[in-house]
Formats: C-alpha cells, sequence, structure tokens
C-alpha cells in the first residue's frame, strides 16, 4: 500500500482530540444491514486500508481483519460516546453504528489518518455505490493516494522568506473555562441546521456581495468566538482546503486519502465592526493567500524532510506548521445528495462532523445537504459546556442572519 506522508499530520496531539471524521445519516425505508457490511466489504477493494491498522512507528498499515463483520454493530441506542474515541492503532479505520427503527440511523467513524473530509465524502458515494449496484460498482476501481502532483506544485512555488509562522498567531483565539478539569465530561454530538430558505438567502447575498459562503462561515465563526476575548484585535482562523483542486486533469477515480493543506487568515477586525464589513476583509485575506497558494507552506517541510527523519521529527515538523488549535473550522461544503443514495430509502438529514474536542476546546463543522446548512460540532463536555457550545452555533447562525439581514429566518437546534 503507497504511504502517503500527510497521514501524519492528524497524528499530533492525541491527548487533546483523536483524528476522526463522523457522519451522522437519518433515514427512512427499508435500510438492509446485511446489504450495507457487503457494501463495506465491497468498499474495501477499493480502499483496503479500510480493514487494517495504523502503525505510526513508520507510517504503514497492517490488515487485522478480512470483512466488515466486526466494523458494523447495530445498537438498540445510539449515543455519542459509542464513537468517539476509536482505536485506530489496532482496529480498522471504519466504525459504523445502525439503530433501526421507522427511522433508521447510521454513524460512521472515519479514521482523519486514513483520509480528509473531502476524501470522506468520496468514500461516502463509493460506499453507497457498493450499496445500490453490488460488485459492478468496484468493477476497474482504484483509490489514488500518491503526492507525486504535490512534490511537482511545491517546485515551482519557492518557499517564502523567513519571517512570523502565520500557523501560530500572535493573537489566538479561544474561549473560558466553564469547569474545573476534573469534572465529568461526556460526549456529545450538537449544533444547528439553518432552513432551506435561509440557506438560500445566504447563498443569494454572497453572489449580491461577491464573497463566498466560506468567507462568511469564518467571518461569522470569527467574531462569535471573539466575543469572548473582546481584546483579541484579530480574526485568526486556520482553514482547511482541499488540494485536490490544485491537480491538474487528474485522472483518478478515488482520491480517498490526506489531500488537505490549510489556509492561515488573520484579518484586523474590531468586536463592534459590522460583520458585512468583517466578511469583506475576510474575502480580501483570503483571495491574497490563495494569489500565492500559502496553504503549501503547512505542508512544504513535512513533504521535503519526509525520507529524511524519523516519525517524531516529522510530528514535531507538522507541530510547527500544522498544530492543534484550541478554536478550529472546519468546512466540509455540499454533501452530493445525488451521489448519497441507499436504495428503496429516504435521506431526512446528514450532519458531518469532526474530532470530539474537550471542553473549551472547539470545532464548528460546518456541511450542506439537500439545500439547508447545518452547522455542528462534537464536544466531550459537562451539560453546561455542551450548552454553551449550542449557544456558540445559534450566535453564528444569529451573525449568518445578520450579514443576510432576512425579513425571517429559522434554525433548527440538534440533539
Amino acid at each position: 500500500m503507497t504511504q502517503n506522508p500527510l497521514n501524519i499530520l492528524h497524528t499530533i496531539g492525541l491527548k487533546e482530540l483523536y483524528p476522526i471524521i463522523r457522519c451522522q445519516i437519518q433515514l427512512t425505508g427499508h435500510f438492509d444491514i446485511d446489504r450495507f457490511r457487503r457494501a463495506v466489504t465491497l468498499s474495501a477493494k477499493v480502499v483496503p486500508e479500510l480493514f487494517c491498522r495504523y502503525n505510526l512507528a513508520d507510517n504503514s498499515w497492517t490488515p487485522v481483519v478480512d470483512d466488515a463483520t466486526t466494523m458494523v454493530t447495530v445498537v438498540d441506542r445510539l449515543t455519542p460516546g459509542l464513537d468517539s474515541n476509536p482505536d485506530w492503532f489496532t482496529q480498522p479505520q471504519l466504525r459504523v453504528f445502525i439503530e433501526p427503527g421507522s427511522t433508521t440511523t447510521l454513524v460512521l467513524t472515519m479514521s482523519h489518518i486514513l483520509t480528509d473530509g473531502s476524501g470522506f465524502k468520496q468514500y461516502l458515494y463509493l460506499l453507497s455505490d457498493c450499496y445500490n449496484r453490488g460488485a459492478a460498482a468496484v468493477k476497474g476501481q482504484h483509490n489514488t493516494v500518491d503526492l507525486d502532483w504535490l512534490k511537482a506544485l511545491l517546485k515551482t512555488h519557492p518557499a517564502p522568506a523567513k519571517g512570523a509562522n502565520v500557523d501560530h498567531p500572535t493573537h489566538a483565539l479561544s474561549l473560558p473555562r466553564l469547569a474545573a478539569t476534573t469534572a465529568q465530561r461526556e460526549a456529545h454530538v450538537s449544533g444547528v441546521r439553518l432552513s432551506a430558505a435561509l440557506t438560500h438567502q445566504l447563498l443569494h447575498a454572497t453572489h449580491d456581495q461577491h464573497v463566498t459562503v466560506n468567507d462568511v462561515l469564518m467571518a461569522t465563526f470569527g467574531k462569535t468566538i471573539q466575543a469572548y476575548v473582546p481584546e483579541v484585535p484579530e480574526i485568526a482562523i486556520a482553514c482547511p482546503t482541499d488540494m485536490r483542486q490544485s491537480i491538474v486533469n487528474d485522472q483518478a477515480s478515488w482520491r480517498i486519502a490526506n489531500h488537505t493543506a490549510r489556509y492561515n487568515p488573520a484579518i484586523a477586525a474590531p468586536l463592534t465592526e459590522p460583520i458585512r464589513d468583517s466578511v469583506q476583509k475576510m474575502h480580501a485575506g483570503m483571495a491574497a493567500l490563495k494569489d500565492r497558494d500559502q496553504f503549501l507552506d503547512s505542508v512544504r517541510s513535512l513533504m521535503a524532510q519526509y525520507q529524511h527523519e524519523s516519525i517524531e521529527q516529522l510530528q514535531q515538523i507538522v507541530e510547527a506548521n500544522y498544530h492543534v488549535r484550541p478554536i478550529g473550522y472546519t468546512n466540509f461544503g455540499i454533501i452530493d445528495d445525488q451521489r448519497l443514495r441507499w436504495a428503496d430509502t429516504e435521506m431526512t438529514a446528514v450532519t458531518m462532523t469532526g474530532s470530539f474536542r474537550i471542553a473549551p476546546m472547539y470545532q464548528i463543522a460546518c456541511s450542506t445537504f439537500k439545500g439547508q446548512l447545518t452547522l455542528g460540532f462534537n464536544m466531550v463536555g459537562t451539560a453546561q459546556e455542551v450548552q454553551f457550545g449550542r449557544d456558540l452555533a445559534r450566535a453564528m447562525a444569529g451573525r449568518i442572519e445578520d450579514f443576510i439581514d432576512p425579513q425571517a429566518a429559522a434554525t433548527q437546534t440538534l440533539n
């Protein structure tokens, strides 16, 4: 199996957060669990690492199962604690819990060491195709994980002159601690979902103001956190970006792998500044970073030193250029409901989130399914801390409404 140096990005900070991508799917209709297990087994013909444990010592994979039997578990009641702490170092890289009933709920938890958010969406499409079409879905299919294209891209972009490390901002965002470090904490998944009408208004407003949805989400999230550290004069957010869009004439069937780097915008934005002004600043800041492909700086040293340094030294390089920030942001983008389908069923909701962060760490995870934007988060916290997390998601939604300035708006709080 081809090794991917970027897997190492997600092996640091394991005591603070465990590298997972989580997807919760609700559907109605007949969902065949045995058929689903067969689909997972089929999908491993394209992504064999699914059946492997990860070896940190040499960034390699070792098979631990032959099929999906032990990877898919049926439960009477789903709780976030079931999948908040898998072990990718001894177990397969995917776990699925299913709660059957009049409404079936699936929770898929995949290793972030194996793939990133965009790769996980690709896996969902592959898995659903295996469910719908069986063996025909994997005939002639191959997963490409090599990074020759990235090596070539780095050669055309010389390293910038040495200066401040933008991955470690001077003014980092943070949240107050609400409970003692020894307090009893449990895993929770929550957030808010914007109505289809409000999501449509957001898209319309971004077109009118010549910005992107991502600009709006970063600015509104940054301002929401800044409210608790008003003395911080800027919004500094790490913004993951899918490097697949930089591959010219990509012929790969699938790229279920880590192909993510990140931009590091930091914009001067006083707390009292109108949200539309902050969004415009974020747009200009991101445009400047995109013009020089700044995202390459976050993986440059790792790629250069991968063949020469130990894993421990490579992790130190990652810490310097791609470290875990207490406040995190990710945008999974649109989940394609035309590609993600299960025969004889109808999906009513799909929610993608990242790792479970221990409060007061906090990450907002944005995704859109069937025209509705979700602002989700995973948290290990007390009841008070989780409620604070919900309040943050609602406050962010409120700032999105301020950006749009609609006549009426509606948001739905998740569990």
